[in-house]
């Protein structure tokens, strides 16, 4: 569910909370801008048909209206057009999604595997602690096995930022669980979980940014 959120204001939140600390530093005034240019109805609608799909709302006004990428929970991601397409600037890379398929649940995602193995006309034979079927990947699809195994993971959802020593997060784009974000370390083959508020309810893009902000803005008070 999507809650109603005044994102020119947090904009100017995210901002006065970013002088704030610059200011208990010592510093000045940042001589860059503190998000990415926001992106024009016409680039967003762009980048949807690129993809087949339809952005979840929190995050599509947050485009509109915040920046394109900037601060938040780690640093967001940048969603820009490079070379003709669009895709969503990390680290270097230029991470293009795939919205062939709904994202799958870490509880659901050892069914998914044997599903497509068996799809492709495999039986499915290797599963360890971590309900991954890489090997059989392999065997299924020869060379292509891994990265189709990786694609999968991913799939439905976009690494929406960074947030330092292997942890990521990611929001899903495709889908019923469309709007929800996820943790991940991405340097192993561990499970997405869910972000959450204090009474257990799973965070949407706009709480999971809305309780970021209001914990920085505590800290620098």
């Amino acid at each position: 569910m999507n809650t109603h959120v005044d994102w020119l204001e947090v904009r100017e939140r995210v901002i006065a909370v970013e002088e704030a600390e610059r200011r208990a530093r010592g510093l000045g005034p940042s001589g860059y801008p503190t998000f990415e240019p926001v992106l024009t109805t016409a680039e967003i609608a762009e980048a949807e048909a690129q993809f087949g799909i339809a952005l979840p709302e929190e995050y599509r006004t947050f485009l509109a209206e915040v920046g394109a990428g900037g601060p938040g929970p780690g640093h967001l991601t940048s969603l820009c057009r490079i070379d003709g397409k669009w895709g969503w600037l990390w680290d270097g890379y230029h991470w293009l999604l795939d919205p062939s398929g709904p994202f799958v649940e870490t509880e659901d995602w050892a069914d998914q595997q044997r599903a497509t193995l068996r799809a492709a006309g495999y039986e499915p034979t290797t599963r360890d602690e971590d309900d991954d079927y890489l090997d059989d990947y392999h065997e299924a699809f020869g060379d292509a096995g891994e990265e189709l195994w990786h694609l999968e993971r991913g799939r439905g959802a976009v690494l929406i930022s960074d947030n330092g020593c292997g942890m990521t997060s990611w929001l899903i784009v495709v889908g019923p669980h469309q709007g929800g974000v996820r943790d991940r370390e991405c340097a192993v083959n561990p499970p997405f979980e869910p972000y959450v508020d204090a009474e257990g309810n799973r965070h949407t893009f706009g709480t999971w940014y809305l309780e970021w902000l209001e914990q920085r803005e505590r800290a620098a008070r």
